[in-house]
């Protein structure tokens, strides 16, 4: 497996939240710099209940930007447009798939259930990050969908311990250049 490597969202996320860590930081040790004298407890609780709206009312708005701009870097696809069936089962130890490649660009769905015992389908990009996870239990289908993008081979691996064989279960699937590419 190759070393991660990191995406720009990734690298802003991390600035982002350094910066805030310093200036909260930087913020304590300015209060605690000012306040050397004794403060009775009243005081001290009376600005408290009065800052705690505030302070909730920062975390929310925070945490919901957070949120809301990592929506936009998912790797699930939103797009329209027919859908290619990958029908994937595990077994003790082996994938069977069908097809077992797809053109670049197209929207997946991986059709998964399990043979015999549960497994997990990880499926890695051609670079070696991990795409998706989806459960293959036994008489019941799991549903993946995925927009593949990038030409190569992806790696198909058994992530939950299935047995004695489960460090051989890998199969690998080809995403193609789409035609005219």
């Amino acid at each position: 497996m190759r070393e991660p490597t990191f995406t720009q969202p990734q690298i802003a996320i991390a600035i982002t939240f350094a910066c805030i860590a310093l200036a909260l930081v930087g913020f304590f040790v300015f209060v605690a710099v000012r306040t050397r004298r004794e403060v009775p407890f009243e005081a001290v609780r009376t600005a408290g209940y009065r800052l705690r709206p505030w302070w909730l009312a920062f975390l929310a708005v925070l945490l919901t930007g957070g949120v809301v701009v990592s929506l936009f870097f998912l790797p699930y696809s939103q797009a329209r447009g027919p859908v290619k069936v990958v029908r994937v089962t595990g077994g003790q130890f082996y994938w069977s798939v069908s097809p077992r490649s797809v053109p670049a660009g197209s929207r997946v769905r991986f059709a998964v259930t399990g043979a015999d015992v549960n497994h997990a389908l990880g499926l890695y990009g051609p670079k070696g990050n991990l795409i998706g996870v989806v459960q293959a239990m036994p008489r019941y289908t799991n549903n993946l969908g995925l927009r593949l993008d990038d030409p190569g081979r992806y790696t198909i691996a058994c992530l939950e311990f299935c047995g004695l064989g489960h460090h051989r279960m890998f199969r690998p699937f080809i995403v193609t250049r789409a035609p005219g590419a």
